[in-house]
């Protein structure tokens, strides 16, 4: 049995060796695709937040997720919505498979939704990637935490960028969306931003 000073020192090597791995992806804009094909790490834990983004979007709407993981969206969403899943690696289902930095981004299906929790944390260029994305989508809902709330440890989560609540409003805004919906929870913040001219 491993004594408890060892099990502490293990425990900040780990944090340590994961904050240094985050760092170097964020230098090379590269993206995590050992940690995302694991199946353990598509946690359960956010189903919740999932279930709320679904009550923001209506009927009949056509929703492309990135980052859909389990797909748990696909079972919360209202009546008559069809839905597109796309992530960094294949997922089965007719998944989109979508590296978000790379360096040239694909055509999207126009959908009208799109739904990105827990992805933009992962993002290298988050300005780029909604500037691309305006072209496909009138409604973008998106969940992030912002440095606001959690300014420490981002490197260790593995998240390679460190917006503040106001940077993102103003990331969609010079994209063409305005936010009409912003809440926190889950210690993050869930935005839903609406193209100006719809």
């Amino acid at each position: 049995m491993l004594s408890p000073l060892f099990s502490k020192a293990a425990h900040k090597i780990a944090i340590v060796q994961r904050s240094l791995a985050t760092s170097i992806r964020k230098l090379t804009g590269k993206s995590d695709y050992k940690k995302w094909s694991q199946p353990n790490e598509l946690s359960p834990d956010w189903d919740r937040r999932t279930q709320k983004i679904a009550t923001l979007i209506k009927p009949q709407s056509s929703v492309l997720e990135f980052g859909a993981g389990r797909m748990i969206l696909k079972q919360f969403l209202p009546e008559g919505c069809t839905y597109i899943p796309s992530d960094l690696v294949d997922r089965g289902q007719d998944t989109l498979v979508c590296d978000l930095n790379s360096n040239a981004l694909p055509q999207f299906p126009t959908c009208d939704v799109a739904v990105f929790s827990g992805v933009f944390e992962y993002v290298h260029d988050v300005p780029r990637l909604i500037y691309h994305i305006s072209s496909y989508v009138d409604v973008v809902i998106a969940s992030y935490v912002v440095s606001d709330i959690e300014p420490t440890n981002r490197r260790m989560q593995g998240w390679v960028n460190d917006y503040t609540s106001e940077e993102i409003l103003q990331i969609f805004e010079r994209s063409g969306f305005l936010c009409d919906y912003q809440e926190e929870a889950f210690s993050q913040i869930i935005y839903r931003f609406i193209k100006k001219n719809q």
